[in-house]
């Protein structure tokens, strides 16, 4: 299992609701989110319940963490147009979940 298959199966659980984290990380792929100044620095552009996700807007690419605990799943990088595909196919199957 990797730490996408670990996101994949965090976001398909149907007790918890995942709609407004997927439409937010889609549209953080377009924009980026304003600098935060705090003490200490975020170190996710994103968090979900387990998982971090670290935008690269630089690279156009996304780092995919599991953030329970460091080196049970290790890190993922991919490009922001695969990540959308990703997202925008698991927003699909959490609107028509019926399991």
């Amino acid at each position: 299992m990797t730490v996408l298959d670990n996101f994949t199966e965090e976001i398909l659980q149907s007790e918890l609701p995942k709609n407004v984290l997927l439409h937010n990380m889609i549209r953080g792929l377009d924009k980026e989110k304003p600098p935060q100044f705090e003490v200490p620095a975020k170190k996710y552009t994103f968090e979900s319940n387990l998982h971090g996700f670290s935008y690269d807007y630089q690279h156009s690419t996304v780092t995919i963490s599991y953030k329970v605990a460091d080196g049970v799943y290790s890190d993922v990088t991919v490009s922001f147009r695969t990540f959308r595909a990703y997202l925008e196919g698991l927003a699909v199957c959490v609107r028509m979940q019926k399991w």
